[in-house]
């Protein structure tokens, strides 16, 4: 019923445009509401990439397991909340064997052009990253096409030494392990050649800046991957600000959509004017009725 709500106002809104126009219109919309996010989890075994996704997510993704890899060969996780689906993409840990590394270095070169955005998963304890240079230079530096976001996620900063001062109560670091993190970003981001604000440290035992991730991967994924990921975030994340962002998105990609169609239309000049002047229109109703569709 809520679809129905939702497609109704944005039908309405339409009317002005002529019927073929308005069902193909329609049938664009209706490919922005159901898009289905595909999210690479990239990282060695045990930096935990299912702990991090099961906090991250409302449905549990992968059986969490601290003696053996339980993501030797890829996994497609395929979420489902409503009508609203999400693709994780648990890519085997990098670092194992030189033999097992050359595989996987092909796998993920396959596997880029489908990926929306990677979290490329770090353990904060780790003395060095040259695993994960190596990779990230002759997979996705060398790659020829359009690269998905990359998010580095630095995990396990509660380890950051000293252990013991890590304040469990407000889920904070101390004033030493918080300058700690800080350099460890900053030498990671220098190891990697990539910008220290793509480094993102958080805790899941810590409950420590994982809002400020979904943050960064709402605002780094495509506009159209970002309202569809929204559902199947913890409830936790679903925060004023996150909703705000997608809604907006969303409304950016309706314009978008619309002015595909409009250009592609075989229209006199004067009637395809006088469409795009309702466009705004159309995406504002469309971020109106959000909630319906996503909400």
């Amino acid at each position: 019923m809520k679809h129905l709500s939702g497609y109704a106002l944005i039908r309405r809104h339409l009317r002005r445009y002529p019927h073929s126009l308005r069902q193909h219109l329609l049938r664009e919309l209706n490919l922005l509401v159901t898009y289905e996010p595909v999210i690479g989890i990239m990282g060695k075994t045990g930096v935990g990439k299912s702990s991090l996704c099961n906090a991250l997510f409302r449905s549990e993704v992968c059986a969490v397991n601290a003696v053996e890899a339980c993501t030797r060969q890829p996994q497609r996780v395929r979420l489902r909340f409503g009508n609203h689906f999400l693709t994780l993409v648990d890519l085997p840990g990098v670092g194992e064997s030189q033999a097992r590394d050359g595989e996987y270095r092909e796998l993920y070169r396959e596997l880029i052009p489908q990926l929306d955005m990677v979290l490329w998963v770090l353990k904060a304890d780790d003395r060095a990253f040259s695993v994960e240079e190596k990779f990230y230079r002759e997979v996705f530096a060398q790659y020829n096409g359009p690269l998905p976001s990359v998010l580095w996620v630095l995990n396990q900063v509660d380890k950051t030494e000293p252990a013991e001062q890590w304040n469990w109560l407000s889920a904070q670091p101390s004033a030493l392990q918080a300058e700690r993190i800080t350099q460890k970003q900053v030498a990671v981001a220098r190891q990697l050649g990539i910008a220290k604000a793509d480094i993102l440290p958080v805790s899941v035992r810590g409950r420590y800046r994982l809002s400020g991730l979904v943050e960064a991967m709402i605002t780094r994924l495509p506009k159209q991957a970002r309202s569809p990921l929204v559902p199947h975030l913890q409830s936790g994340y679903r925060t004023t600000s996150i909703i705000s962002t997608a809604s907006s998105s969303f409304g950016d990609a309706v314009v978008e959509v619309i002015d595909k169609v409009i250009d592609l239309a075989p229209l006199p000049q004067a009637a395809r004017y006088a469409l795009q002047t309702v466009t705004h229109t159309v995406a504002r109703a469309a971020r109106t009725v959000w909630s319906f569709f996503f909400g």
